[in-house]
């Protein structure tokens, strides 16, 4: 028996009614990003090792490696924000700020989802790049809700936290919380719990972490943070940031002070998105000040970007239905090639489809 030819693990192969249904997503996002003024971008798919490790150190962990022509260690791009910052540096110093872009494009990583073998993804994304953090924040976070209802999403929720709590909390805490941010990234509340009764703290202290971990909504989540003692003048800002949040996006947006980040690069708030028909965020996002300094351009920057193919099958799911490949009017080609394809012509013109029947 022969044998085919199979794809690399981890890639797939869309077929006409699906890439149909991927345009719908698609088409949908941008016209929301457009409304709001932003531009369209694109950065290539093979990158510099270095860009790469320019950007994050945890993305150049998961990022495939290849090895050029003469020797030069190339990448195929992780993510789409650090080409974006690259290029940003690069070409656009002395440009009027703030940047706007929008981008669609594939991503390719060992394991890019943890729970699936996948490795190519399509994200789907905004960056707004020369605006400090204020209502920057909050415009990043209106365009990720009006996406989702744009889409026709009935179920989501935008989790957020903010990297000055953790930083304070390091430095607060020291290698105890360091110990205990590593077991939530890596979802183990068995650890955390382990590592908290294993410790020195204090039994108000011990209190606070284990109710860190539990309180899930903005006024439980603010007054926690009100609550934590010597911290509490530490985080006023902090707490300004989710207070603005919460009056401007109320349960659609729900603080989790638990949350952790899968990028280093974040500086400010960071969030993602989750559905109940999907085992996995459709998406995440946030503030990285630093990056594009990284480049050689020191300008704040917010963005996020969401997985196309998860927001797909999450609607699927929720039982949305799609319009189909309308069927062209077909046209026997008949003794008359010329005036057969005269008449076809004419329909075109109209946007009709029609074609030959062969």
């Amino acid at each position: 028996m022969k044998k085919f030819l199979r794809n690399p693990k981890g890639s797939r192969d869309w077929l006409p009614n699906e890439v149909i249904k991927q345009e719908f997503v698609r088409k949908s996002l941008v016209k929301v990003f457009e409304l709001w003024g932003y531009q369209p971008i694109q950065t290539p798919i093979l990158i510099n090792w270095d860009t790469l490790t320019h950007g994050s150190t945890k993305l150049s962990d998961i990022a495939f490696k290849l090895i050029g022509q003469q020797g030069d260690l190339l990448a195929l791009r992780a993510d789409l924000t650090t080409p974006i910052a690259r290029v940003t540096a690069e070409r656009l110093k002395g440009e009027k700020l703030p940047f706007r872009f929008y981008y669609v494009g594939k991503v390719f990583r060992y394991h890019a989802r943890k729970t699936t073998n996948e490795r190519e993804l399509y994200q789907v994304g905004i960056e707004l790049i020369g605006a400090k953090e204020g209502a920057s924040d909050l415009e990043c976070l209106k365009i990720l809700l009006e996406s989702f209802n744009k889409l026709g999403l009935k179920k989501y929720l935008v989790s957020i936290n903010h990297t000055d709590l953790w930083n304070e909390l390091f430095k607060y805490f020291g290698d105890i919380a360091i110990e205990l941010y590593k077991a939530l990234s890596k979802k183990d509340f068995i650890l955390f719990k382990s590592i908290i009764n294993k410790s020195s703290l204090s039994k108000s202290e011990k209190i606070f972490w284990n109710e860190l971990i539990k309180i899930k909504g903005n006024r439980g989540a603010i007054a926690h943070i009100k609550k934590s003692g010597g911290l509490k003048k530490r985080l006023s800002k902090v707490v300004s940031s989710f207070e603005k949040i919460n009056g401007l996006f109320g349960d659609n947006v729900q603080i989790d002070l638990s949350l952790t980040s899968d990028l280093d690069y974040y500086t400010g708030i960071y969030f993602e998105a989750i559905t109940p028909y999907v085992g996995r965020n459709l998406g995440s996002g946030g503030r990285y000040d630093q990056l594009i300094n990284n480049f050689g351009f020191n300008i704040p920057a917010i963005g996020f970007s969401l997985c196309l193919e998860d927001l797909l099958l999450a609607l699927e799911l929720q039982g949305k239905t799609f319009e189909g490949f309308k069927l062209p009017k077909l046209f026997s080609s008949g003794k008359n090639i010329k005036k057969t394809f005269d008449a076809i012509n004419k329909l075109h013109k109209k946007n009709k489809s029609a074609t030959l029947k062969l």
